[in-house]
């Protein structure tokens, strides 16, 4: 059996930086809590609560120890009221927020500074949307997965950083075709290191006779390329742990490709790794 495995696999820049300090305030043996999921994946949670890491997920609900602890903010970033009711509960904050995420927070809020109406190209119960318009102000911007008509003077479309770039172009296409506006700007947010996986995902779906994704089922990113590498090869699988492969008999398949999320740790990776080698 030939096994082909990306070149960018587990842990994004962003992942890979929340994840490490969690583990390093862990290891000081600060009580830390995080505000929602650090990224979607359960073995990354499973990890960080081993390690006494603990997690809450309403701002209604605080820790009752919050005074004496420190409360991180997750790699997708979080609604500004959100982080000062926080900042006013906890000890101390540290904010997590990817840069790539950031900077279209911040790119939104200038756009709306500058007289635009922000069309969002994304999934509203999405932890990174939810932060966006929380960073911005929201009577000015709509996030949509479907295209629909607006009527605005200037019209500014920017899309969540883990959606498909096609899909994003036929979005942004449709909207400067129907809407009434004065002045459109499209702008490309889609962060670049999921393009690269975009793009492998193709190749690899191509070669491969079965392809593994591996990722938490609730990752926007892992989900997005099991969607391209199923268009390209039917006998695609979506995975969170090594258990869902014990079933499937892959003894037919000579040439098998592995693809992961952003927020797929490399101990997911090397089990399944470890797995196919010792011929299942």
């Amino acid at each position: 059996m030939e096994i082909r495995l990306a070149s960018k696999i587990g842990f994004c820049y962003g992942v890979e930086r929340a994840y490490n300090k969690a583990l390093e305030l862990s290891n000081k043996h600060e009580k830390v809590y995080i505000y929602g999921d650090l990224v979607h994946n359960n073995d990354v949670k499973s990890v960080l609560t081993s390690k006494g890491v603990n997690f809450f997920y309403s701002i209604d609900h605080l820790p009752d120890d919050a005074h004496n602890s420190v409360c991180m903010i997750r790699a997708h970033g979080i609604p500004k009221k959100d982080k000062n009711y926080l900042q006013s509960k906890f000890k101390e904050i540290i904010d997590l927020t990817c840069p790539i995420v950031e900077k279209v927070f911040n790119y939104a809020y200038e756009m709306q500074q500058k007289g635009y109406f922000i069309v969002a190209y994304g999934k509203e119960e999405h932890a990174e949307m939810i932060g966006l318009k929380g960073n911005v102000d929201e009577k000015k911007i709509k996030v949509l997965k479907e295209p629909e008509p607006f009527n605005h003077n200037k019209i500014c479309i920017i899309t969540q950083t883990t959606m498909d770039y096609n899909n994003f172009k036929n979005f942004s296409a449709n909207i400067a075709k129907f809407s009434m506006y004065n002045e459109l700007l499209i702008k490309d947010t889609i962060c670049y290191e999921t393009k690269i996986r975009e793009n492998e995902a193709k190749d690899i779906a191509i070669w491969s006779e079965f392809v593994i994704i591996i990722g938490g089922k609730h990752s926007s990113n892992t989900r997005k390329l099991y969607e391209i590498s199923k268009k390209l090869n039917e006998n695609s699988i979506h995975i969170d742990s090594i258990k869902e492969l014990k079933n499937i008999d892959l003894s037919k398949f000579k040439k098998i490709g592995i693809l992961t999320g952003t927020s797929t740790p490399n101990k997911s990776i090397n089990e399944v790794i470890e797995f196919l080698r010792r011929g299942f």
